[in-house]
């Protein structure tokens, strides 16, 4: 099945919007965790594999980044452990590696065959600002899924998204026709839109495929919220999705900690449920 089928199949037989963040930080982790004999790696695959089996009822794909895997000597070998253990354990789920790539055409084809080849990735965040040289090789990537950075999260983002073209859109909104109109030949791009930045949602899924799928961003710690996910919903009332990292794998509570992820992420389920509906 096609990845991003296969995200909306879920979203549709699990009842959930939510993404599970694999971001783990080693001045985070459970104190249960770390003072436990052995590597770091060992530390950070048994936790990641616990917040797995705790999300895993409850979410709809996973988004690792890989910036926090890239923090430890064996960290590529973490990352690929915990994929395979989200295939075998979590059948249907997508695990989407956030590395934000973005470079020349043999470049990118060196990013493929680490990501998708050695890592066995469902899916990558790519950055499009150097054009087609990006995208082309991932076109024809049918079974995967290529997030496509257009409207970010972080404060600084509009210096550079906001500029206006000569047609009076924002830099943005030309690089959301180019992942609907030129690069999604194949059904496999997901464009990231912000939902710390005050878009108007209304206007913005009317320019989408209903079949495509938007990664909505920034909410959480980030400081964004669920209000407008409704007006991103498509035709089947999903198609969008939330991803939590910090709000999920480290949250304020009093309960074991494997507990304390699964009732984090119950919750942050319904909410998003909550808002498809009000």
């Amino acid at each position: 099945m096609r990845a991003n089928k296969q995200l909306l199949t879920r979203m549709r037989s699990h009842g959930t919007l939510l993404c599970a963040g694999l971001d783990p930080d080693p001045r985070k982790l459970p104190h249960e965790v770390l003072k436990k004999h052995g590597t770091d790696e060992e530390k950070v695959f048994e936790f990641l594999r616990g917040a797995v089996d705790a999300t895993g009822k409850h979410i709809c794909a996973y988004k690792a980044q890989k910036a926090f895997f890239d923090l430890l000597p064996g960290g590529h070998d973490v990352l690929k452990e915990i994929v395979r253990y989200v295939h075998q354990t979590q059948p249907g789920v997508l695990v989407i590696v956030d590395c934000k790539i973005g470079d020349i055409d043999n470049t990118m084809v060196a990013y493929v065959e680490n990501l998708f080849g050695s890592i066995q990735a469902d899916g990558i965040v790519v950055n499009p600002y150097m054009g087609d040289d990006v995208v082309a090789p991932l076109i024809e990537l049918t079974d995967k899924a290529i997030v496509v950075i257009v409207k970010t999260s972080n404060v600084s983002g509009s210096i550079v998204q906001d500029v206006l073209l000569q047609d009076g859109r924002p830099l943005w909104q030309y690089m959301l026709d180019l992942v609907v109109n030129r690069w999604n030949k194949n059904d496999n791009m997901i464009p990231v839109l912000s939902s710390t930045v005050g878009l108007d949602t209304t206007k913005l899924r009317p320019l989408i495929p209903d079949r495509m799928p938007i990664l909505l961003a920034g909410v959480g710690a980030q400081g964004g919220s669920y209000k407008d996910l409704r007006h991103l919903l498509n035709s089947e009332g999903d198609g969008v999705f939330v991803n939590s990292s910090r709000g999920l794998l480290y949250p304020a509570s009093s309960e074991p900690w494997r507990t304390a992820i699964e009732t984090a992420a119950i919750a942050t389920k319904e909410d998003l449920n909550l808002a498809r509906r009000t």
